[in-house]
């Protein structure tokens, strides 16, 4: 009886100790705890770095690019802090339509020097990261899609 517990209690106490251990982290990753908070200019210039990389900006485009991108992380910074605090619904919801304002006008700054091909590819990785967004809840729309093809298929495979 004594060693039934005995082992209760080991199990116990080492499950705690891992419970209590960080999430596992992808190979070099930082832990989100330890990163270096980025000051605006620094996000704006991170942001432009991925955008000149991925849809091949100019040097003029990437000031541009930049100018619009810190113009909008300032514009958006306030709202984020404030939406930390305790929020009602209807201040979270006027907060994010004046993010998405903030978010179109640098859309409509950023596209207006874009050309025609980097336009194509600025839409094709807003569609991305939207797919990507839409994927992340609810276990994925794709799963979810493949999952009830599979099923309307042949409905004895649940």
């Amino acid at each position: 009886m004594k060693k039934i517990i005995l082992a209760i209690a080991i199990t116990g106490i080492s499950s705690a100790s891992l419970l209590a251990q960080s999430p596992i982290q992808a190979p070099g990753q930082v832990p989100v705890h330890n990163q270096k908070k980025l000051s605006p200019a620094e996000q704006a210039k991170q942001n432009t770095e991925r955008a000149a990389k991925e849809l091949g900006l100019s040097n003029e485009q990437k000031v541009k690019w930049e100018v619009a991108a810190l113009e909008r992380i300032n514009a958006n910074a306030p709202m984020r802090e404030k939406i930390k605090g305790s929020t009602t619904p209807e201040e979270r919801r006027n907060i994010r339509q004046q993010t998405r304002v903030n978010n179109q006008k640098f859309e409509q700054t950023v596209t207006a020097f874009l050309t025609p091909d980097q336009k194509s590819k600025f839409d094709k990785l807003k569609e991305d990261k939207k797919e990507m967004h839409r994927n992340g809840r609810k276990g994925g729309r794709k799963l979810n899609d493949e999952v009830n093809k599979n099923t309307q298929q042949d409905p004895s495979k649940n």
